[in-house]
């Protein structure tokens, strides 16, 4: 099953560096490398986010289908 502490901790993450990107002031060349790198995280861990809670969905799904599957037999 998908740790829900690591999803939490990729929200937070997600969280802080969206803030940071929206609030941070462009004072020369090097914060807006910095800034465009801090983008380029977040669109990582967006997608690692995205894929660890696809895996979580998967997996209820299956459980809810095996839940199914059983309640089924015993009606016959």
């Amino acid at each position: 099953m998908v740790d829900d502490e690591n999803l939490d901790i990729l929200q937070d993450q997600i969280n802080y560096l969206s803030d940071r990107i929206k609030n941070d002031k462009i004072k020369n060349v090097q914060n807006e490398e910095l800034k465009i790198k801090w983008i380029k995280v977040l669109a990582y861990i967006c997608k690692i986010h995205a894929s660890m809670r696809k895996d979580q969905e998967i997996l209820e799904i299956r459980e809810e289908i095996k839940n199914l599957k059983i309640h089924l037999q015993l009606d016959d």
